[in-house]
């Protein structure tokens, strides 16, 4: 046995008894190093070689800026909609189909149809999402202005 690992006898299990160490096991501290310079494009962010100093500059505290994370989740979940989107779609088709009263021109024809409606409603949505964000970004912007008039003043 060794640091209490292992086989206390080796009597009648035809080992030897060797331990090895599990070179299957990876520290958290390499992870996260290894996903940190995965995320930034392999840039360890040390302006050097790729030792294994460490570097505990602020340039490694955020990994990617709120926009990026904004954008990216934005895309994300557009990529969702829209695939569900084509699952109803294809059920659409295959009741269509099953139906058997319209042919397969009509039957592309309706699902197209389909498909601009939602995607112009969702155009629709988005537009009203961005009026509002402006509208209240200006409001914002009339209350910043409004309290540096009155410090100016006094």
């Amino acid at each position: 046995m060794y640091n209490g690992i292992g086989l206390s006898s080796v009597r009648g299990t035809a080992t030897s008894g060797h331990v090895q160490h599990n070179a299957g096991h990876v520290r958290n501290a390499s992870r996260r190093h290894r996903t940190w310079r995965n995320a930034n494009d392999g840039r360890d962010g040390r302006g050097g070689g790729s030792g294994r100093g460490r570097s505990h500059g602020p340039e490694k505290q955020m990994l990617l800026t709120e926009q990026a994370l904004q954008e990216g989740a934005t895309s994300l979940a557009l990529h969702e909609k829209k695939r569900r989107l084509e699952g109803q779609l294809l059920e659409l088709r295959d009741r269509l189909e099953g139906e058997g009263r319209l042919d397969d021109e009509e039957i592309e024809k309706e699902v197209q149809w389909e498909r601009e409606r939602v995607m112009e409603r969702w155009r629709i949505e988005e537009e009203r999402k961005d009026r509002a964000e402006r509208e209240r970004q200006q409001r914002l912007e009339g209350q910043v202005e409004g309290g540096n008039g009155e410090d100016g003043g006094e």
